[in-house]
């Protein structure tokens, strides 16, 4: 009867909704709506854009990442960056694309202090036809979550451990830091990088926001043109958008199954030179702190205009700085403050309440039975957001939940749950059971024994996966456009359709506004989250 209590809530509010809309999406294309699409002109050549653009990008990343975690691996330079790295993970996708938008459109302050002139220079340096600025800002935002996923792995107890023995004793057969590193540390951590990579592809083929912003419009990448076709309110563009959602998905597939080939392939023709005679091969200790640096004057410069840009009213080019500021454009952003207050409303419940069904489903269930949400998790993060939201959509509009709160909120809770259950999984089963065996032992009952024993020894987790949890909420675009349905307005909305207009100092507004919460929360779970004796 526990096990039931604990698992059912988790079942019904995002296990079903889930798994719905994965069922409503395999279901809903006839082969009238396929037909449609491959017959559209731009069909194929938006899916070239969308997993080109995916496969560059997250290809880059990983080199990028490797590099710098190569280089600084050991030193005090890696600990200083991995808080750097956590603290840009808080800043939204779609913020930081209208900030580097707006750092290198043509006239933006880089081609101000590079190239000068009276008039900005004839670039095509945002929505550029082959997606190069997209692909640019997702680098620019993947390095630093690969960079955590890597400290991540390489801090874990068990692998810390051996990982220290096995660099020891290749050390001391004369093998030189980088050596080591390619030949025993990078394959290990590669396949433990499995799944953040698949994230990572599955996010950049399939991303709607960013690609809004900076990607490609003639054609534009297909999760933008699918997503045009779900809007539409003919039954038959519709039909059209959610096969092009499948197709998108089975492309991203494709690659996957591509990308492990490859990796295969390079492990079994490495083998014989990884247990070749020692090397005296360097760490690449300039190449990462020169792509650190990089890094770093990228989100410091992106933020800087932003914050720039949306006390400037004015600024004509070439001018280095506004020709007037001014804070009226914030006293315009914040004269209607429902759409922060929805964000914040819902990014707030949804985190309780995932928090709430974690903890219940991993206090009440064995061990055994984690497989299941966990693999549903990891479904709801690599299968393209876009597809899941299209049948979720579809289920919203058979049960009547589009346009309603409920429905808002639901699809909220899909994402965010997902990121919660990942997160606390490996901190909250490492825990030793028999903390709360003592306290319930010595009369403590299930919830005082949760709250005194179990909470503060997982503070630091539960804070973390708090923190994720809030920021996901925070940038969800695709899911409050559709399930919204028009009838409520949140800060990505807002944010994503002023960057298509020309007010330059409102969207820099809205996107500073759309990246403070988050940042927040993340700051307040790192100084929260502290031992007592730290």
């Amino acid at each position: 009867m526990k096990g039931l209590a604990g698992g059912l809530p988790l079942v019904l509010l995002w296990a079903l909704p889930l798994a719905a809309g994965l069922v409503m999406a395999l279901a809903g294309a006839d082969l009238a709506s396929w037909q449609a699409l491959l017959a559209h002109p731009q069909a194929f050549t938006a899916l070239l854009l969308s997993l080109a653009t995916g496969l560059a990008s997250t290809t880059v990343s990983l080199l990028v990442a490797l590099a710098i975690a190569a280089g600084l691996y050991g030193t005090r330079a890696w600990e200083r960056l991995q808080s750097f790295a956590g603290v840009t993970l808080a800043v939204p996708h779609l913020a930081f694309a209208i900030g580097f938008g707006l750092l290198i459109m043509p006239s933006g302050l880089l081609a101000r202090l590079l190239v000068g002139g009276q008039t900005p220079p004839p670039w095509m340096t945002v929505q550029d036809p082959l997606g190069l600025s997209l692909a640019t800002a997702l680098v620019l935002k993947e390095v630093p979550f690969l960079l955590v996923m890597i400290w991540a792995v390489l801090a874990r107890g068990d692998s810390a451990v051996a990982l220290s023995g096995q660099w020891r004793a290749a050390r001391s057969l004369g093998h030189g830091p980088g050596s080591v590193w390619l030949r025993i540390v990078q394959p290990q951590l590669l396949q433990r990088l499995a799944w953040p990579l698949a994230a990572v592809l599955a996010y950049g083929c399939t991303v709607v926001d960013m690609a809004l912003v900076l990607g490609p419009t003639q054609p534009p990448t297909l999760a933008v043109l699918v997503w045009r076709d779900l809007n539409d309110a003919a039954a038959e563009v519709n039909g059209r958008g959610l096969a092009g959602a499948m197709l998108l998905t089975l492309g991203v597939a494709g690659l996957f199954v591509i990308a492990v080939v490859i990796l295969r392939l390079m492990r079994s023709g490495m083998s014989a030179w990884r247990i070749s005679g020692p090397s005296r091969l360097a760490a690449p200790r300039r190449i990462a702190a020169l792509a650190s640096a990089a890094l770093a004057f990228a989100f410091v410069a992106v933020l800087a205009v932003l914050a720039l840009i949306s006390i400037a009213p004015r600024w004509t080019y070439p001018r280095l700085l506004p020709d007037v500021f001014d804070l009226s454009v914030w006293s315009r952003a914040l004269s209607d403050p429902a759409p922060l207050v929805l964000s914040l409303l819902l990014g707030l419940a949804t985190t309780a309440v995932a928090l709430v069904l974690a903890v219940l489903w991993f206090e009440t269930q064995p061990t055994r039975r984690d497989p299941w949400p966990t693999s549903l998790a990891l479904a709801g993060l690599v299968l393209p957001q876009i597809l899941i939201v299209a049948g979720q959509y579809r289920a919203g509009l058979a049960l009547d939940l589009t346009g309603s709160l409920a429905g808002l909120f639901l699809v909220h809770l899909t994402p965010v749950l997902a990121y919660v259950m990942v997160v606390l999984a490996g901190p909250y089963r490492a825990l030793d059971p028999r903390y709360a065996s003592v306290s319930r032992a010595l009369g403590a009952g299930p919830v005082r024994s949760w709250a005194r024993v179990t909470a503060p020894l997982l503070k630091a987790p539960l804070l973390s996966a708090a923190a994720v949890g809030f920021a996901v909420s925070m940038v969800q675009f695709v899911p409050a456009q559709l399930l919204g349905a028009g009838r409520y307005s949140t800060l990505p909305m807002e944010a994503v359709t002023l960057s298509s207009g020309g007010n330059r100092a409102l969207t820099a507004a809205f996107a500073l506004l759309l990246t403070a919460p988050p940042l927040l929360a993340v700051l307040l779970a790192a100084r929260l989250g502290r031992p007592r004796w730290g």
